[in-house]
This record gives structure tokens, sequence and C-alpha cells, in this order.
């Protein structure tokens, strides 16, 4: 399903205590519904070009920042292709989940007692455990 709206930003936020080192957050919106968080990189604000969301300079440390969000970018971009394709339902919370890798299903408590069940019998066969042990 389509979104009908969707924004992608990356800011600077404000810290409690002042400081010109800043850490770099990114807000992703899908039809207003807005989920940001930080990306674990810090920068100064006097280097960061808000209207650009990008490091200002040609220094590395500038260029790899710079470098660092377009690959985020890609990602989101990526991830939002795939969530098209598969015919799923576009939030931000479910492109967030993706970027930080929280996507993976989760396994069921009986299930992971039926296989470590079946991983006792095929040991009770060896010789390794006593039929009454897996029991």
């Amino acid at each position: 399903m389509l979104e009908t709206s969707f924004g992608l930003t990356f800011f600077l936020k404000t810290p409690e205590k002042p400081s010109n080192i800043r850490f770099i957050y990114l807000r992703i919106t899908v039809d207003g519904i807005p989920k940001e968080k930080s990306t674990k990189r810090k920068w100064d604000i006097a280097r960061w070009d808000q209207k650009a969301e990008r490091a200002i300079g040609t220094k590395e440390d500038a260029r790899a920042i710079n470098m660092f969000l377009d690959t985020m970018i890609s990602k989101i971009n990526q991830i939002k292709l795939d969530m098209m394709c598969n015919d799923r339902t576009i939030t931000s919370q479910r492109i967030m989940d993706s970027v930080l890798g929280k996507t993976a299903d989760k396994a069921k408590v009986l299930e992971e007692f039926q296989l470590h069940n079946d991983e006792m019998l095929a040991l009770v066969g060896k010789g390794e455990f006593a039929l009454g042990t897996h029991n």
C-alpha cells in the first residue's frame, strides 16, 4: 500500500546542556506520523547546514558524515521499495524498525521447545543421551 506522504530529514538535536557538539538525528515521517532516532554520530553545529541537512566542509570528517547520511537514505529507500514490492503497508514505525534491524520474526516458545526436543531425540539415537533424559 502506498503512502500519501513521505519525509526523511536529518537534524542536530538540541541537548539539555548547551554544547556545540550535538547528535545527528534521523526523522522519518509517513502520512504525518513521525519517528525519530539518533544516528549515534556527533557533529559541530557551526559546521552543519540545516537547509541541506549535511555537514559543511571538504575535510575527510565532513565527507565521511555526508557519505554515511547518503548511505542511510539509500538504505531507507531500498526498505521502502521492498515494502512496496511485497505489498506491505508502509509506516514510519516499520521503516524505522527495518533500519534498526528489528524485523526478524521472533520464535515462539513452544516452537523452541519442540526444536530442542527434536535435537535431544536425535542425540538419543547416537548414544549421547538416554531416552529418559529426552522424556
